[in-house]
């Protein structure tokens, strides 16, 4: 497997991802930019989260604000509740967060959750000093992760940015419910940015500011949590599940979930499901990959259940996406904080509810790294990027096999032209050899290469990424065997 060490790098190479603001000394921590080929990866990992899990349900996508009143938050909890327990040097006033620190260099794992006594009383144990200087470290309180975000010129409005994109759904939820005559069970859905006053950002895009979500928000009838009628499409989807009482993760069906009543009903073991399979297009393979069941202690304030579902990296297990029952909490609190009328119609009771929520809230920087790490591949001769086609930034390099035969060059913009649609990239610069290594640490599934006996015979030479195979292909049945190699690849056939 690859090692952090070797993302990174291959990152800052090709410019997939970079700190932000570098050539400024004074820039902050924890902001990325993502490079061409980042972007082109990033827009495709959207782009498969639309088709597989927004499309398949039919969830509706917004694009909310990012800049939200500060009632919002004092209704969502996150004002009171939102922060990190930090632990300050007394003699140079560096800040740690504690928990993480005592995880780092001790062999037990701390958890935020913990009460600030207890994560004072444990630094006081472990004799834990600054870092920096060898400073006692000063008892633990509470950080706001909120940043603020005053509105305004003359008479200034008090907000912040948001800490998640769901906050402008639950808003949002009365109006989309009118106006796109929505019934229950209705998931909507948006990606954007996010922030979060990180106390010490690291690890590039795993600790971040400014990060990107993709969230859905499945609102729902809790009375009629066991309907769902396209529950047997997945039924049969293998999960690797790790229950809070065991130590180790186990195979289980999404039907078998239901059935063992470990879940709270059909809707959250369909969208779990539905999760394993968008992240098993993205190249994670079940095997490194789990949902993690949270116990009391671990889950989010608002969540009766919760599952993370992580993947084994080299810095460890990895969470990509937190899967909550968030139940009426988010509805109750805005519907009490703004004096808006939430509540919706059961036409079989004819009572009016405050609908439920299941959330599938996705990383889409930390799952950009999984997805990098895990397609990482080197051996003796050469390293590349095994990629998804579906996700490769380029489908397809075109070679000129010399870049100063002029009639070689020529022919190799025919070819591109001939390929559009398939997002071709002409690359003349250097060694055929450095363009092959070129395309692979990129993740470019398919290379075709024009030499001189394409002048003769129009035929090409078509090599495979990863199994580096080469075979001559006439130039006008070119589009079929590329369809064989990249369009069976963005198939349906993934959520197998």
């Amino acid at each position: 497997m690859a090692t952090y060490e070797d993302v990174i790098n291959l990152a800052l190479r090709r410019s997939f991802f970079y700190p932000s603001s570098d050539i400024y000394a004074n820039a902050p921590a924890g902001f990325y930019s993502y490079g061409p080929y980042g972007t082109a990866i990033r827009r495709a990992l959207i782009e498969q989260w639309r088709r597989l899990l927004l499309e398949r349900t039919n969830m509706l996508e917004i694009d909310s604000a990012i800049t939200m009143p500060e009632d919002v938050f004092k209704s969502s909890g996150h004002l009171a509740s939102f922060a990190d327990p930090i632990t300050e040097c007394v003699k140079c006033e560096s800040t740690y967060r504690a928990d993480q620190l005592l995880t780092d260099h001790t062999e037990k794992e701390y958890k935020e959750a913990q009460s600030d006594e207890e994560l004072t009383a444990a630094l006081v144990e472990n004799k834990l000093k600054c870092g920096k200087c060898g400073g006692a470290l000063g008892p633990v309180k509470r950080s706001s992760l909120m940043v603020k975000a005053d509105v305004g010129v003359a008479k200034k409005t008090n907000c912040y940015l948001r800490p998640e994109t769901c906050q402008g759904i639950f808003c949002d939820f009365a109006k989309l419910y009118k106006t796109m005559r929505v019934k229950l069970p209705q998931g909507i859905a948006q990606v954007g940015k996010a922030f979060r006053n990180e106390i010490s950002p690291r690890q590039t895009l795993l600790r971040q500011v400014e990060f990107y979500q993709m969230e859905a928000e499945v609102f729902f009838n809790p009375r009629e949590i066991n309907d769902v009628s396209e529950f047997d499409a997945v039924r049969d989807t293998k999960l690797n599940i790790q229950l809070a009482d065991q130590d180790k993760p186990k195979i289980m069906t999404a039907g078998e979930l239901v059935e063992k009543k470990i879940v709270s009903g059909t809707l959250v073991a369909h969208y779990l499901a539905l999760t394993q399979q968008l992240m098993a297009s993205y190249g994670l393979a079940l095997e490194h990959c789990r949902f993690r069941q949270l116990d009391e202690d671990e889950r989010a304030f608002y969540a009766k259940e919760g599952w993370d579902f992580e993947v084994q990296s080299s810095v460890g297990w990895l969470e990509l996406i937190a899967n909550n029952y968030r139940t009426d909490y988010d509805l109750k609190g805005h519907q009490e904080g703004s004096g808006t009328d939430l509540t919706v119609l059961d036409e079989e009771t004819n009572n009016k509810y405050i609908p439920h929520v299941w959330e599938i809230s996705i990383g889409l920087d930390r799952t950009f790294y999984a997805v990098l790490e895990h397609a990482y591949n080197k051996d003796d001769k050469r390293m590349w990027l095994s990629l998804p086609a579906v996700l490769a930034p380029r489908k397809v390099a075109v070679f000129p096999l010399l870049s100063n035969k002029p009639p070689l060059v020529e022919k190799a913009k025919e070819v591109q032209k001939v390929l559009l649609g398939l997002n071709p990239v002409l690359d003349t610069r250097g060694s055929i050899g450095k363009r092959y290594a070129r395309s692979d640490e990129i993740g470019i599934p398919v290379c075709v290469t024009i030499d001189f006996d394409t002048l003769e015979d129009e035929t090409v030479t078509v090599r495979e990424r990863d199994t580096t195979e080469q075979k001559r292909v006439p130039i006008q049945e070119l589009w079929k065997v590329l369809e064989d190699v990249l369009v069976r690849a963005k198939r349906l056939s993934t959520l197998q």
